[in-house]
């Protein structure tokens, strides 16, 4: 398995997927996380929804292993 991770080219951000990470869609969350990711700050462990981005999921997902 590989290990994957996700990087904002703007502020040098490395994510790694053995972390715990949502892929969210914004439709679906409360404005309130919309203005906490824009702005800074944390989004209680309560609000998370969305799709769980790991390093087997996606691994399996770009190279079919």
């Amino acid at each position: 398995m590989r290990d994957l991770f996700i990087y904002h080219p703007g502020t040098g951000t490395v994510i790694g997927l053995d972390d715990v990470v949502f892929l969210c869609d914004s439709q679906y969350i409360e404005d309130d996380i919309l203005d906490c990711m824009t702005n800074g700050g944390t989004v209680r462990e309560y609000h998370h929804k969305g799709y769980r981005l790991d390093n087997y999921n996606m691994t399996n997902l770009f190279y079919g292993e």
